[in-house]
């Protein structure tokens, strides 16, 4: 065991010393300890001792800490992730609200589903013959058991003793029966019966926090009044009481990154350093604060700074990005905005035309592609390109003022005066006896036990200000709820009570804003399945039988078929080191993607003749004209003519 040697560098009586020697004294004891030091004194109630130390380390307690470096507070950096989840504040393991999807059941009806099978069944029997003597009910449902008995189903007997042998005389539990399937992983089968009760988790270690415990025990500040209602962040392995956590003087670095960033502002308004401070530190403090404002003054206010960048819109990542702009102060520049106003509700769009006056008036030129009106009534000049969509488009219709297009007969005019409008249909009527989907108790994020009855057979619209909570209640409750439901992989949903009437429903599906298909090769006439029938006609083309082609050799993907130059991309990709990468087109194949003799091959149809590059090369217009009469590609591509996509390139 580690021992301390002390040794004495004075002796005095404390009346009667001199103050300087009293300080020289401390000084050299302070040096010669590396920084640590013990007082003595021998007074009338006996010897006390007092222990110091100059550098980042509890005298009492004989704990030392890191020197704070920038990386420390990093989630991105080894030296600050937490060392579990790696920075990810998440972790993948059994989620039992996979293993118990319906806890309206009994045990003895069978809630444990991975139970429920002819192979682990005995795992179902062992657990309702040990059950009685430990008074666990079997036939009450599981939301309805106590805590003590549902850590009986899944942790155990707590008297557990022994290993694998002592299975057949305790009860063993939930959870020992998956660390015992994980150490059989090296089965197929096991691994596909472990994926079915897995899921994302919150890190047990750091919480969520995403980095080490010691990046979470720094405090800036002092005024803890901006997190009321918020709960404190509390490290796992810190054996701190909540009310000994909250006397700490100001905010630790998680706590600032769940508040929202009005309140975010407000916390950096309040903290004042002396003037002793560092000048460097004062304009630090000075950017972040101007950062914070501009984060506002978008409409970005309701966000947190922990707030994946996945679980973003469009419009607040273009908005974000906006910030980003404003921050680095630039003059004489041009900026290119691709509708920024979307997923911003109408109340908040003048914030992003007072954002893009400031840069204007800053002396910079804004293009902004944009359909809101009230964005494009805001502009100097506007142009209006027209008179239709791909190939019918590419003209310049009008370019001038916002009122003197509003006079113009181009049907952005008509629109932008009123003359033209669209009519919405009747709706269909919603009764008492329509089909319903019950949301109850909502408590995620800032939505407070909200109840939602959703009916089935219409459209239903869900709408409010920007950070309502509109992605939050159908994103992260309804979607993994539903998916919970059906038995599917998910991660956690939010808290909720209930969701009622989901028998009703056979899927779901969520469109977001992620991209299409999982590769870089992937294009429209592949994801809708347009192109599998396109590929099985040219296989049935009197070249192709006569070379023994198949609907693989015109994959792009896979196969003989495509260029070897480019592997079907039509592009090669160079890595420019510290520049942006560059993509050329592939000098094999100029970009048609397959071998020339592939591109011999000709599809003849309604008097036209094309390869399969010049059919990649259709419009969703053209290729509907060139395969008419053949149901399979017509019907794939039916859905993007009638979303007005007919314009997009194969």
């Amino acid at each position: 065991p580690r021992k301390t040697l002390h040794v004495v560098q004075d002796r005095f009586r404390y009346g009667s010393t001199e103050p300087e020697r009293i300080m020289e004294a401390l000084e050299i004891a302070l040096n010669q300890g590396n920084g640590r030091l013990t007082v003595y004194a021998q007074l009338d109630e006996g010897e006390r001792a007092w222990q110091f130390s100059s550098q980042l380390h509890c005298a009492h307690c004989d704990i030392s800490y890191g020197t704070p470096l920038p990386s420390s507070f990093s989630f991105n950096s080894p030296l600050g992730a937490c060392e579990m989840c790696r920075g990810f504040g998440r972790v993948i393991g059994i989620d039992y609200g996979l293993v118990i999807p319906d806890p309206r059941r009994t045990l003895r009806e069978g809630a444990m589903k991975p139970w429920q099978t002819a192979s682990y069944k005995e795992c179902q029997a062992e657990m309702e013959r040990y059950a009685p003597a430990a008074g666990v009910r079997l036939d009450t449902p599981w939301s309805e058991l106590s805590e003590a008995e549902r850590d009986w189903v899944i942790g155990g007997a707590s008297d557990w003793k022994g290993g694998r042998s002592a299975w057949k005389h305790q009860w063993y539990g939930a959870q020992r029966f998956f660390d015992w399937l994980e150490s059989r992983a090296y089965k197929m089968h096991v691994r596909v019966l472990l994926s079915k009760y897995r899921s994302y988790t919150p890190c047990p270690t750091c919480l969520g926090a995403r980095l080490k415990p010691e990046a979470t025990l720094w405090r800036l500040g002092r005024d803890t009044s901006a997190i009321e209602g918020y709960p404190r962040f509390m490290p796992a392995d810190v054996s701190w009481t909540r009310a000994q956590l909250d006397t700490l003087p100001g905010l630790g670095l998680h706590d600032l990154m769940r508040l929202p960033l009005e309140r975010v502002r407000d916390v950096f308004d309040t903290i004042h350093f002396s003037q002793a401070m560092d000048e460097a530190l004062h304009q630090l403090m000075d950017e972040v604060r101007t950062r914070l404002k501009f984060l506002c003054d978008v409409g970005l206010g309701y966000l947190s700074l922990d707030r994946q960048s996945r679980t973003l819109s469009g419009g607040e990542v273009q908005r974000i990005n906006l910030t980003t702009a404003l921050g680095t102060s630039l003059v004489n520049t041009l900026f290119v905005l691709d509708e920024p106003s979307i997923g911003l509700h109408p109340r908040d769009i003048h914030r992003i035309v007072e954002v893009m006056h400031r840069l204007r008036t800053h002396g910079n030129t804004l293009v902004v592609v944009e359909h809101d009106p009230q964005v494009m009534v805001a502009a100097d000049r506007i142009l209006d390109i027209g008179p239709g969509p791909g190939e019918r488009g590419g003209q310049i219709m009008f370019d001038g003022t916002p009122a003197a297009l509003a006079r113009t007969d181009t049907l952005t005019g008509r629109y932008l005066s009123g003359r033209m409008h669209i009519d919405a249909p009747r709706p269909l009527p919603v009764t008492d006896s329509t089909p319903r989907l019950l949301l109850e108790g909502v408590r995620a994020n800032n939505l407070r036990n909200v109840d939602v009855s959703i009916p089935l057979g219409r459209l239903v619209c869900l709408t409010g200000v920007s950070g309502s909570g509109k992605s939050t209640l159908i994103q992260d409750v309804l979607y993994p709820a539903m998916l919970k439901h059906m038995g599917r992989p998910t991660e956690a949903a939010g808290e909720y009570d209930a969701l009622l009437g989901a028998e009703q429903l056979a899927d779901i599906v969520l469109v977001d804003q992620s991209p299409i298909g999982k590769t870089a090769r992937s294009n429209p006439a592949s994801y809708v399945g347009a192109f599998d029938a396109i590929r099985k006609l040219f296989a049935q083309a009197p070249l192709s039988r006569e070379r023994g082609y198949m609907p693989g050799t015109f994959s792009f993907n896979t196969g003989d078929g495509r260029c070897p130059g480019c592997g079907g991309t039509g592009f090669e990709h160079v890595e420019m080191q510290f520049l942006s990468d560059v993509y050329l087109r592939c000098p094999d194949c100029n970009g048609k993607r397959f071998r020339p003799e592939i591109l011999e091959v000709e599809l003849e149809h309604m008097g036209r003749s094309a390869s399969i590059s010049d059919v990649l090369d259709m419009t969703v217009h053209e290729a509907t004209e060139f395969f008419k009469g053949l149901r399979d590609v017509q019907w794939a591509l039916a859905p993007l003519a009638d979303v007005g996509l007919e314009y997009v390139r194969l």
